[in-house]
């Protein structure tokens, strides 16, 4: 367990595979400690964001991802730099993954903290000769309970039509502005989706501490629980969407919300809470 810290906040993570666990501010958690089924705390995605249409392919060769993709295998992350309140950690694609995804490519992450703020950028970069097809996301499962209230600052559109994980239909009309413990159904582990919104901060409360959820380098939200009754939710915040139930190409390129990188081309994607 490795963790970095300031006066008044703590994080925890894992490095192999990387995984943040848990979040203190002056002591009082923010993340989902498994106290549930879910076994996860927060997960990122990539290089696909949720489940998968019965294949995809790359220039008509199957690749084997599957949902969420395989950033949760990668393992043997080099640290770069680490002190009491940053670390940099590097990772270049090995051969263990050119079957199911036909791209060099290099991660960097890099997690620090300022006064109030935790910050957490990812950067990927493509070593191809050729463009490269990604989706990243983050997937927090915050502390949630009867005292918590999500706020959107701004209410917006958002889809529940899936099929066991796929998007059927693409049309946006549950409103969501405000989300506390019981005026949002997530019975059978329901979830909510909006793409292109790319909104300048959510709020976050749960009773003993505020936030600001600050995620400007992602365009899509999907807010999900694993039931009604459970302790907690996940503010989830992608560049790239789950499969359409009724897609019409296998072809990564083509995937609904895919992100591209040209040849020596690098791009960050900032996560922040602020306190």
């Amino acid at each position: 367990m490795f963790k970095i810290f300031n006066e008044s906040i703590e994080v925890q993570f894992n490095i192999s595979p990387f995984e943040i666990t848990s979040i203190k501010n002056d002591t009082v958690e923010i993340i989902y400690q498994k106290t549930s089924l879910w076994d996860k705390s927060w997960p990122i995605l990539f290089p696909v964001c949720g489940a998968v249409n019965e294949k995809l392919t790359h220039k008509n060769k199957e690749l084997g991802l599957t949902r969420h993709g395989f950033f949760r295998e990668i393992k043997d992350w080099k640290i770069l730099e680490q002190n009491q309140n940053s670390i940099s950690l590097e990772y270049f694609s090995k051969e263990e993954f050119i079957d199911v995804y036909p791209f060099r490519f290099k991660l960097n992450i890099d997690l620090f903290l300022s006064d109030k703020v935790f910050s957490f950028n990812i950067k990927v970069s493509n070593l191809e000769d050729e463009e490269m097809y990604f989706s990243l996301g983050h997937h927090p499962g915050f502390i949630f309970n009867k005292n918590s209230r999500v706020d959107l600052i701004k209410e917006d559109l958002f889809t529940d039509q899936f099929e066991k994980g796929l998007v059927s239909n693409l049309k946006k009309e549950i409103k969501i502005k405000d989300i506390n413990i019981s005026n949002l159904d997530f019975s059978n582990g329901k979830s909510y989706m909006t793409n292109n919104f790319n909104k300048e901060e959510i709020y976050f409360e749960n009773g003993k501490v505020n936030f600001n959820i600050m995620a400007n380098d992602f365009k899509d939200l999907v807010i999900w629980r694993e039931s009604n009754e459970c302790d907690f939710i996940c503010i989830e915040n992608w560049n790239g969407i789950p499969d359409l139930l009724n897609k019409e190409s296998f072809e990564l390129k083509d995937k609904e919300g895919i992100m591209k990188l040209q040849k020596d081309e690098q791009k960050d994607f900032l996560f922040e809470i602020k306190f």
